[in-house]
């Protein structure tokens, strides 16, 4: 409060402001002798303000400036509060999506269309919750801050490619499962329907290029980038992805490649190559036994059963030009004796070698080659059940019954043991051949089982597919059944061991290899070397001298095998050192079909094993774990050990 006798200026609320011109200031002295200082100059502030008005002008924008920083504070919590809650919806959201992917996988395959309807609308539900919950500009703006924006882009891309999935691909997928069902597609009184396949056929061609484009998507992400906590489950989500588009691209290609092969559009011709990997072929073994199917309308029926070394073998030249190459590895016999068209590690190559062989001998027109060895025969008695063999010595001493369990062995040792005549040996092939395929074309055993062997046999290389129509045969290729010779898939690099007998005798069925593959040094242009010890044992008995000269040999020491080992480098790649363990280096190098290979002859007495380290070297940006393909022996193990990472 102000004192009266202060004036009543002073009651106010505001400082007065007296004019500049009404103040007299007398000059203060500064000391004798000097002059008067000049008055001071006023301070003006813009626009000619004085200090004062700037501090009375100032206030407002003052507390403008602090209700503005309130603001932003309480939009940037409620915005990081609001980024909390979506992002733990969207999680739940896409756990739940992925659990019910995988549901919906196993319902498919097992044929239960209703519960895959019902899990499909599952699946849509949670896929969208996350995509609406990761969208907006809160997670547009969080996706560019440092460290944290790979994360949250991550989870978009999820959820963006899942929700794609859930509405594109899963519900053509849900509805070819009850037309591509297993128990439909069994033959019913030898006839397969193939109607319902071809209708969703354009369908599954439109699901599998979506899945395709998802995945391109998720595998964009830099996943070196993202924390523990998202990068784990995107790893696990991407996995299950490639499992989706996996199971999408072999539906979509059975509906594309089965009604055309099985005679829809008019008959077919196919050979059946039964390979017995007694006798060691690149491919998988001596093709034992040769069957000429024909397919029609769905219908399928053996026509005429041939014995590959006898009836098929001999022509005076290659039904096919063989390159230099090929002379050089496989001989002149690749393309005369239809024993020896699995020489080549190309299945498509000896398969079109097989057909022109049959068709210069017995004429006709051969539409396409299936090969199964007995291995996969062994995986097929497993899911049909045993087939009575034809009687004789090997009916007697093993129960009369081929089973998964003694298929192998039957057909690869036994019947060579026990029988000598080499035409019963053939007959009694060729008839227990002809005995499974019948049961199949029966439609005996659950058709899950049936189709989970033949998909099984088709991953571990002993059932192969080549068709002589460019179209199919492009939907093959890529695929397990395709057999072809290649040296990556994908980026990721493809070595290759194949052996080819040397003994001209099924003393092969004692050959073991193991591989093992361990990661070598890195190179700045993306190429790395690849490291391979192959261990090669022979496991016969010293017994086998004295077995009949079909197992024991004819052209070394009684029981001595004789083999080549050809080793194939990635593409661009080479094999950069060959060492044997008695010190010998080195081996004879060509290039086959664009990739460096390196041959190998190996002796092995009974009970022997060498031990043979390669050095391959990769492609350019081939730096990952490789594929290694090799020949399906008897027996036959690789093993990829871990730590791939460059860097």
């Amino acid at each position: 409060m102000a004192h009266p006798g202060w004036g009543p200026e002073w009651t106010t609320q505001q400082i007065p402001v007296v004019p500049e011109a009404m103040v007299k200031r007398k000059p203060r002295a500064s000391g004798r002798g000097e002059r008067p200082r000049p008055p001071r100059r006023r301070r003006e502030g813009p626009a000619g303000q004085s200090t004062v008005e700037m501090l009375r002008s100032a206030h407002p924008r003052r507390r403008a400036a602090w209700v503005s920083l309130i603001g932003f504070a309480f939009v940037l919590g409620a915005s990081a509060a609001w980024f909390v809650f979506s992002a733990l919806e969207a999680r739940d959201a896409l756990l739940a999506a992925r659990s019910d992917v995988g549901l919906l996988q196993e319902q498919a395959r097992t044929g239960d269309v209703d519960g895959a309807r019902a899990t499909l609308e599952d699946v849509q539900r949670h896929a969208s919750v996350a995509r609406s919950r990761t969208g907006g500009p809160v997670w547009a703006a969080a996706g560019v801050v440092p460290r944290v924006g790979p994360n949250v882009r991550a989870v978009q891309t999820v959820a963006a490619s899942i929700d794609d999935l859930a509405r594109g691909a899963l519900p053509s997928l849900v509805d070819a499962t009850a037309v591509v069902d297993p128990a439909r597609l069994a033959p019913v009184d030898g006839r397969v329907d193939l109607a319902p396949l071809q209708s969703v056929a354009p369908g599954l061609s439109a699901a599998a290029e979506t899945v395709r484009a998802a995945t391109l998507c998720l595998d964009a992400v830099d996943t070196a980038a993202l924390m523990p906590q998202v990068g784990e489950p995107f790893e696990q989500l991407r996995a299950q992805l490639a499992a989706v588009g996996a199971d999408t691209a072999t539906a979509a290609r059975a509906a594309a490649l089965l009604p055309g092969m099985m005679g829809m559009d008019g008959p077919r011709q196919h050979l059946l190559l039964v390979q017995n990997n007694a006798e060691p072929r690149a491919l998988g073994g001596i093709p034992g036994a040769v069957i000429l199917l024909r397919a029609d309308q769905g219908a399928v029926e053996m026509v005429e059963l041939r014995n590959a070394a006898g009836e098929l073998s001999g022509l005076p030249e290659p039904a096919l030009p063989l390159t230099d190459v090929e002379l050089a590895l496989f001989g002149r016999q690749l393309g005369i004796y239809m024993a020896d068209v699995t020489f080549t590690p190309d299945f498509p190559r000896g398969a079109e070698m097989a057909a022109a062989i049959w068709e210069k001998q017995l004429g006709g027109r051969i539409d396409g080659v299936l090969s199964i060895d007995t291995g996969g025969l062994a995986a097929v008695l497993g899911a049909i059940g045993p087939v009575a063999m034809p009687d004789g010595a090997v009916a007697e001493a093993t129960g009369g019954q081929l089973t998964s369990e003694n298929a192998v062995e039957v057909l690869n040792n036994t019947v060579y043991r026990l029988v000598e005549d080499s035409a019963e040996q053939d007959a009694f092939y060729a008839a227990t051949g002809a005995a499974i395929f019948d049961a199949v074309l029966a439609g005996e055993g659950q058709p899950v089982p049936t189709i989970d062997a033949l998909a099984s046999a088709a991953r571990d290389g002993q059932l192969l597919v080549w068709s002589a129509h460019g179209e199919e045969q492009r939907q093959i290729a890529g695929t397990v059944l395709s057999g072809e010779l290649r040296g990556s898939r994908d980026g990721t690099p493809v070595v290759g061991f194949y052996v080819n007998d040397g003994t001209g005798s099924k003393i092969g069925y004692y050959l073991q290899a193991e591989y093992e593959v361990t990661p070598g040094q890195c190179y700045a242009d993306g190429s790395r070397l690849i490291d391979v010890e192959a261990t090669f044992t022979s496991t016969a008995p010293p017994e086998v001298i004295d077995m009949p000269p079909y197992i024991s040999g004819t052209r070394l020491e009684p029981g001595r095998m004789r083999f080549n080992v050809l080793a194939y480098a990635p593409r661009d790649g080479l094999v950069d050192g060959v060492e044997v363990q008695d010190g010998r280096t080195g081996g004879a190098s060509h290039v086959h079909d664009d990739l460096f290979v390196v041959a190998r002859t190996v002796e092995l007495d009974p009970g022997e094993s060498t031990v043979i380290n390669y050095q391959i070297r990769s492609g350019p940006g081939q730096s990952g774990a490789p594929e290694v393909r090799t020949t399906p022996l008897v027996d036959n193990r690789v093993n990829v050990v871990e730590g791939w990472q460059c860097g």
